[in-house]
Formats: C-alpha cells, sequence, structure tokens
C-alpha cells in the first residue's frame, strides 16, 4: 500500500479508516495513529460525491472524481480508484487510491470525467448565487 506517488488508504464497508500511509496523513492533515478513528465520509468536500462513492460500493473496482478536503476545511478536486477484496475473516476491505487532480497529467483522464468536474464547479458556483439570495 505504501506508494511515493499517491495517497493510499484502506476502509472497511461502514467507512471506517482502518491503514493509510504517510502521503495520505499528510495530505488531509492526520497522525498515523489517528486514523483507524475517522470516517472517510468526512474527507468529501460535497454530499453528492459521497453519495456517489458509497452507491458504487458493490463495484470491484470503481473510479471518482470528486472534491475531498482537509482537516482545515481546505478543498482540493482528486481522483479516487477504488479496489475491494476480502480479508482472512470475509469482511470486504476498500483499497483507495487518492491523487489531487493537479499533480495528475489532465490527458490521463477520459473526456466524460473532465465534463463531470466542470459540472460539479457549475452546481457549485449556482449553489452559492442560491445561498447568496436566501
Amino acid at each position: 500500500m505504501e506508494t511515493i506517488e499517491s495517497a493510499c488508504c484502506e476502509m472497511n464497508s461502514h467507512g471506517r479508516l482502518l491503514t493509510a500511509n504517510k502521503k495520505f496523513c499528510r495530505m488531509f492533515g492526520f497522525d498515523p495513529g489517528e486514523i483507524e478513528w475517522h470516517y472517510i465520509r468526512d474527507l468529501f468536500r460535497y454530499e453528492k460525491n459521497w453519495v456517489s462513492f458509497i452507491k458504487n460500493e458493490a463495484l470491484q473496482t470503481a473510479h471518482f472524481i470528486v472534491r475531498l478536503k482537509n482537516r482545515k476545511g481546505r478543498s482540493f478536486v482528486a481522483s479516487i480508484s477504488r479496489e475491494s477484496e476480502e480479508d482472512e475473516n470475509g469482511h470486504t476491505i476498500f483499497k483507495n487510491t487518492i491523487s489531487k487532480l493537479s499533480e495528475i497529467n489532465e490527458n490521463e483522464f477520459a473526456a466524460d470525467d473532465v465534463q463531470k468536474l466542470e459540472d460539479e464547479k457549475e452546481d457549485a458556483e449556482v449553489f452559492e448565487v442560491q445561498k447568496l439570495a436566501l
């Protein structure tokens, strides 16, 4: 799980973080010893990104482009690649690899991923305008 390029974490089927590498801890502001006290849901900036992520838990592998946030509340666009496997007790473990979008060559993404990112940005701007109107 320990890689130089990407932040990695493992979670159980309830979304509780089990393990994480040093890059993940730095990216989100965690100390390695406190990982097991947190849930991956807390890292998502927008509810709809979390809903999309959790709805696809039955898939063996999945890829997402979402807006995440660190402990200080600073958000960033990231790519999450997820694989699932069973541990020795038959429990499903999800292995997630997370990379900030700015760290990835944009040519690696399909056009629909870029469109999803633009749609999310537009949705966020519309939400802000609606919020200001209230």
